[in-house]
């Protein structure tokens, strides 16, 4: 008896946990950034610091969490493809070649409160985070929630 109840919650605690990091993320942009719709592979791209520049020639600023917390490990994985140790050398570079600005912030509020006062500025937040001070555009066609959307979370 006592060890199904000990198993029982050691099984609570661990979907608990993984419940805790099962986050669906959202690309956000100021609004009044022209970008609707960008492939993964575009967004890695600016990640990494290949792309530097909107479409319209601004100079791209990365407004992220700190790489080194459990969401931004899934973020810097299928973003950028690869591991987050990695991830965090490129993004924390200061010698970046690329113009993009890399800003990392503590919370996704700040992220947001970032955008919203950035046109320049991509974030990357839990949903449930965005407010109607930014926009979220598609990636690889698809919007958070739908069907096969890529920054769904595990």
């Amino acid at each position: 008896m006592r060890i199904r109840t000990v198993s029982a919650t050691i099984f609570l605690l661990l979907a608990a946990v993984g419940a805790a990091f099962a986050t669906d993320f959202a690309v956000i942009v100021n609004p009044a950034n022209p970008a609707k719709i960008m492939a993964l592979a575009d967004l890695g791209k600016i990640f990494k610091g290949k792309t530097s520049t909107w479409a319209n020639g601004r100079n791209v600023t990365i407004v992220l969490r700190e790489p080194s917390t459990a969401s931004m490990k899934f973020v810097i994985e299928k973003v950028m493809g690869v591991d987050v140790e990695q991830g965090k050398t490129i993004l924390s570079d200061p010698t970046r070649k690329s113009a993009s600005q890399v800003v990392f912030l503590n919370s996704d509020e700040e992220i947001v409160k970032a955008v919203e006062t950035n046109p320049t500025a991509v974030g990357i937040v839990d949903v449930y985070s965005i407010t109607g001070g930014v926009k979220v555009i598609k990636i690889d066609e698809k919007q958070p929630f739908d069907p096969g959307y890529v920054l769904k979370g595990r």
